[in-house]
């Protein structure tokens, strides 16, 4: 994840006034412990077996659509992107991290997402939203249309599984065989795993490795 600004650590500042030593505490930086969670990028390019995906975009708050761009089924957006406003809004999150690296050379894009709850109960209320707009959205057809050049993208959705704990669904392009969206959302105590890796013949199995590698490090 990128950080913007610098902290500067000041260790040992000390103040001598005649022969009185006076020792003036420094404030610890923070540790982002949410952040933390969320898998490196020497990880990602191991789980999906590249080198070259890079860290893109970071945020602290989950995404709503572009300006201009319109789906013809709305609520079915987060089969294809994960950390959707439309789902995380009144849910009560108090704390929110995002990732996104990609891969310009081979199409490939990876986004992971943490939420985290005040109880273990209200993280699996989200994700039980998320696999519930899954399952009414499955076997039906999202049409995506860009708000700049009003070209349109079809993503066909399937039927949500459920592999080693984790709840995934995926969706296919018509118009770009083999590509499409792997979606994963897990429950790790208060916190909300919600990953999406979108590329040419990804499967299931890392989709779910991602989300058990951001899960495995919950211990708030």
């Amino acid at each position: 994840m990128s950080k913007t600004g610098a902290a500067l650590a000041l260790a040992g500042l000390l103040a001598v006034t005649g022969c009185t030593r006076t020792v003036h505490d420094v404030a610890t930086p923070q540790v982002d412990v949410l952040g933390s969670m969320l898998a490196s990028e020497s990880e990602l390019n191991t789980i999906m077996s590249t080198t070259g995906l890079r860290s893109k975009t970071a945020l602290r708050q989950p995404a709503k659509l572009d300006a201009g761009e319109r789906a013809s089924r709305p609520e079915c957006v987060p089969v294809i992107g994960n950390a959707m406003d439309s789902v995380y809004q009144g849910s009560g999150y108090t704390n929110f991290r995002e990732t996104q690296f990609a891969d310009d050379t081979d199409s490939l894009e990876v986004d992971q997402a943490v939420a985290m709850f005040d109880t273990p109960a209200a993280a699996r209320a989200v994700a039980a939203k998320t696999v519930g707009l899954w399952r009414q959205c499955a076997g039906d057809t999202l049409s995506m249309t860009d708000g700049g050049s009003s070209k349109s993208y079809q993503y066909v959705m399937a039927a949500p599984g459920r592999i080693d704990g984790v709840d995934v669904t995926h969706d296919e392009r018509p118009d770009y065989p083999g590509y499409g969206d792997r979606r994963a959302v897990l429950v790790a105590d208060n916190v909300v795993v919600d990953v999406r890796i979108s590329g040419t013949d990804v499967t299931d199995s890392q989709v779910v490795q991602l989300a058990k590698t951001i899960g495995g490090r919950n211990s708030l």
